[in-house]
């Protein structure tokens, strides 16, 4: 199990953030739009991987699936991280942990935003997605897709 390193992420009104600890290089940056209940307050992220080439697509997804995980919660011991998304079309899976827990959102796509359609601890499948209104075409996708990206973190 690699180990987590503990960093400071103070959020700025001017949609930056400042990281604050060692092992800068490693750090998953957090974009925190100026709406977001998190834009003025310092919060604490645990971050357990080295950053990814990350599209803007990407970056959009993380960003609101973290922002339905957290709600209006104040005070964070620690924050979630996504540590994988993909792509299907017009629809998303994220999975995230946080702390002890982990889970997956399903995310879909209108213009350039996303929104979320479901977001909870465990894995979803095909079943979920359809339930969703997801087609069973591109349910079966993500979750090949997702499974596939799984596997190849964990080769290593």
């Amino acid at each position: 199990m690699m180990k987590l390193k503990r960093l400071v992420l103070l959020a700025l009104t001017t949609c930056t953030v400042i990281v604050i600890g060692s092992g800068l290089a490693k750090a998953n940056w957090l974009w925190v739009s100026p709406s977001s209940s998190l834009s003025t307050k310092a919060v604490i992220a645990q971050v357990s991987q080295p950053p990814q080439t990350s599209t803007a697509e990407e970056t959009a997804i993380t960003q609101a699936t973290i922002a339905d995980l957290v709600g209006d919660s104040e005070n964070l011991a620690q924050m979630p991280d996504v540590i994988r998304t993909v792509v299907e079309g017009e629809y998303a899976l994220a999975t995230w942990v946080w702390g002890e827990a982990g889970g997956q959102t399903v995310l879909s796509q209108a213009g350039t935003s996303w929104t979320v359609l479901s977001s909870g601890g465990g894995a979803v499948d095909v079943s979920t997605l359809e339930e969703l209104d997801i087609p069973t075409a591109v349910a079966e996708q993500l979750i090949e897709s997702d499974q596939a990206a799984w596997e190849k973190e964990a080769e290593g």
